[in-house]
């Protein structure tokens, strides 16, 4: 079977069963597209990799590329259209997510510049005058 007819039957599978599957559905044609018109069971684990890696950094993009495919594989081999994935066994660890480096609003060292700032002071604010919620800045 080509591949964009295993892709054809994985989602009249998923949307038979309730699920909407769109945007996961353009992923799976996309994928189908870079791989060409060839059979299922002639796409290379170089290929495979490529697609995942696509043109810019790591990213999250990756890990949900990663997750369609293996549907797709677990689907394809549960119905013997190919023997093995060519899905790579092991994961790169993944950039840590961009929002670690902007503080939290109600973190406790934030709450503490937004008072120094308040009341025009330079230096930092005593730990132990840090409010310990939001109540607790309004009532002062």
């Amino acid at each position: 079977m080509t591949l964009t007819e295993v892709i054809d039957a994985y989602l009249t599978r998923l949307r038979s069963l309730g699920m909407r599957f769109e945007s996961a559905g353009q992923l799976l044609h996309q994928f189908s597209r870079a791989m060409g018109s060839s059979k299922i069971g002639e796409v290379t684990p170089e290929a495979v990799a490529d697609f995942l890696r696509g043109k810019g950094a790591l990213s999250a993009t990756w890990q949900l590329r990663y997750k369609v495919l293996t549907g797709l594989y677990r689907f394809a081999i549960g119905r013997g259209y190919v023997g093995c994935s060519p899905l790579p066994r092991t994961l790169p660890k993944l950039p840590s997510k961009l929002l670690t480096s902007i503080p939290l609003k109600n973190s406790t060292d934030w709450w503490r510049r937004r008072r120094a700032c308040a009341s025009g002071a330079d230096s930092e604010v005593p730990r132990f005058s840090i409010p310990r919620s939001k109540r607790s800045v309004l009532a002062r």
